[in-house]
């Protein structure tokens, strides 16, 4: 269940048809969606029955759509709002000569009644765990057309048909690289307008699930657009596809969407958490499954991006702060998260996650709007050198830094890119900026500046750790030929393979969604630099430096007693080394990171400050 603001709740006050529930705790309501044809009004009744092993109900996964803009159907004979989305949807499911026994949130729930909601948000884990199948409603076919869909759904279907090289080569010699690439691009066109890849409850709808993953039609959600049914499990192993030239390379493609595998991650993590629950405590399992979610998934209330990982953590009783309490203001649920985490983990690699967006938040405090490329592993301990402290009145936090070095120049940003007809006038204006005001006229290496290799090898390093790629793919395909966007004179570049270019095209947009609004900088110990979270600017003489406990590099500015945090920031100088010393893969993997820090940690002159 998604709960919704008050205000919004208000089109729900005086027409729920709801019994109360049985006090036992072991009732659910579901709903039978009576049969008809697609066009007459919808008519449900709502019926109680025991949430048990075997129950006859089918649980449906989908995204509400706008809440203040509703029409009624008949709900036990009394008109009751749905919005348009869901509207839409049982139009679709329902039968047309027998009824459906579905369990959907808005129906199921008393809206109405705000302690119900804050109750069922706990029993979410078993009502999707127990459903005889889980449906999720992607929306109707626009802005595409049934035949579209069904194109791309054929796609998905034949690629995850193939269960052997012999197959994969045989698809690609028939289909040919320019066609799987065209369709691989309108697949995750269709799925970045599907906002139910991005919503925050989908984790335990998909998770509690007992094999999501396999490719059995038996066990695996359906994906459903208008009529269309698509086994969730097969999208799932189109994401891991590989391709291989002509040169026996190993390519892959762009990820479908950024949050597909997290879901696989979380998915497995929760599964090791149900065999070994005790070799956890509660505040590491909530700081994993907080990075995971943190920048893929959203919710309409923003309470809900910490209430909506309560199902996966497997916890009998939630301690005070962790009960959902929707009387509460989103900052006060946030504060009371990161002072659970900090206080009984010392997990600081949390602060990381701040945005720097969220208004009244002290800098310290995550609000999850933020990826970071090192994540928590399940289980992970606090360092043994870190310290931390929170203040009394809870708006400082007391930390250990290392002074690295500070800013010197700021650069542009990069601006959005809405046609890539324009990609490359986007580019070279960033490029040109970015050369002229960090760039020091430096000299040039093969044709083009060392500033320009430089920035290029930092940008793809970004890109690399935002992924969340396994494998380098198309980054290393580029890495070593600087786009002659970098040239300081025009000249005659060799012929590029074709394939080549579509990695290089794929290069400039991926980069371009990474950095987007980020700004660049440079540092007096020659760095490159860039902020991490878009639309923060750092000054001039800001320290960088990083705080025990946090694989990071911080962006800091004085402030009261202390400092705040300006934001998390990638730079490609660490220590003596530079990107092109260590390699692409080695710099954005977390292994690096640990180890430099730790050494940085226990070699550099501390300093204990307050945060905030």
């Amino acid at each position: 269940m998604r709960a919704l603001r008050v205000d919004i709740m208000e089109v729900f006050k005086g027409v729920s048809p709801h019994r109360p529930l049985d006090e036992s705790g072991k009732e659910i309501r579901i709903v039978r969606l009576l049969p008809n044809n697609f066009s007459a009004p919808v008519e449900c009744e709502l019926e109680h029955i025991v949430l048990e092993p075997g129950a006859d109900y089918e649980a449906v996964s989908y995204c509400w759509g706008d809440a203040s803009i509703t029409q009624p159907i008949l709900l036990d004979g009394t008109p009751y709002p749905i919005t348009l989305t869901l509207l839409d949807g049982l139009k679709y499911l329902r039968h047309t000569t027998s009824p459906r026994k579905l369990w959907i949130d808005s129906l199921c729930i008393n809206q109405t009644d705000i302690t119900e909601r804050s109750r069922e948000i706990l029993r979410m884990r078993e009502i999707y765990k127990l459903a005889r199948r889980v449906l999720i409603w992607l929306g109707d076919y626009a802005p595409f057309t049934r035949l579209h869909v069904k194109r791309i759904f054929d796609y998905v279907k034949k690629l995850a048909s193939c269960c052997s090289e012999e197959q994969d080569q045989a698809l690609i010699r028939a289909t040919g690289y320019d066609e799987l690439w065209h369709l691989h691009s309108e697949l995750r066109d269709f799925v970045h307008t599907r906002k139910w890849f991005q919503r925050i409850w989908v984790l335990q709808e998909i998770s509690v699930r007992p094999r999501p993953y396999v490719k059995d039609l038996a066990t695996s959600p359906d994906l459903i657009c208008g009529d269309l049914v698509l086994p969730f499990a097969y999208l799932r192993a189109v994401d891991e596809y590989w391709v291989t030239n002509t040169e026996d390379k190993r390519i892959g493609f762009p990820p479908i969407c950024p949050s597909l595998d997290r879901m696989r991650v979380i998915w497995y993590g929760h599964q090791s958490i149900l065999l070994d629950e005790e070799s956890t405590t509660l505040a590491q399992r909530l700081a994993w499954i907080l990075a995971l979610v943190s920048a893929r998934f959203h919710a309409t209330d923003q309470h809900d991006i910490v209430y909506g990982t309560l199902g996966l953590l497997e916890a009998e009783t939630l301690p005070t702060e962790l009960t959902p309490d929707y009387s509460k203001s989103p900052n006060e649920v946030l504060v009371e998260c990161a002072c659970y985490i900090i206080a009984h983990s010392r997990i600081l690699t949390i602060i990381q996650y701040n945005s720097m967006r969220t208004q009244g938040l002290p800098t310290w405090v995550p609000d999850w709007r933020h990826d970071s490329w090192c994540p928590i592993v399940l289980g992970a301990e606090a360092h043994e050198r870190c310290h931390c402290r929170i203040l009394s009145d809870i708006t400082a936090l007391e930390v250990d830094i290392v002074v690295i070095t500070e800013v010197s120049l700021v650069g542009p940003r990069l601006k959005s890119c809405d046609s890539s007809e324009t990609l490359k006038i986007v580019w070279s204006n960033f490029l040109l900026d970015a050369e002229d005001s960090l760039g020091k006229n430096e000299s040039e290496i093969w044709g083009y500046s060392s500033f320009g290799k430089a920035l290029w090898q930092l940008l793809l390093v970004f890109d690399l750790g935002r992924q969340d790629l396994h494998e380098p793919g198309w980054h290393l395909g580029v890495a070593e030929e600087v786009p002659p966007l970098f040239f300081r004179e025009t000249r005659a570049s060799a012929p590029t393979h074709g394939l080549q270019g579509c990695f290089l095209e794929q290069a400039l947009l991926s980069i371009g969604d990474s950095i987007a609004d980020k700004y660049v900088f440079r540092s007096m110990d020659d760095s490159v630099g860039i902020m991490c979270q878009p639309d923060v600017w750092p000054n001039e003489h800001d320290m960088i430096c990083t705080i025990k406990g946090s694989y990071a590099d911080f962006v800091v500015r004085e402030y009261l007693n202390g400092f705040k945090i300006i934001g998390r920031c990638e730079r490609s100088r660490r220590g003596n080394f530079t990107i092109g010393d260590i390699g692409l893969h080695r710099w954005a993997g977390t292994t690096h990171l640990h180890a430099f820090y730790e050494r940085l940690w226990s070699e550099g002159d501390n300093r204990r400050i307050l945060l905030y």
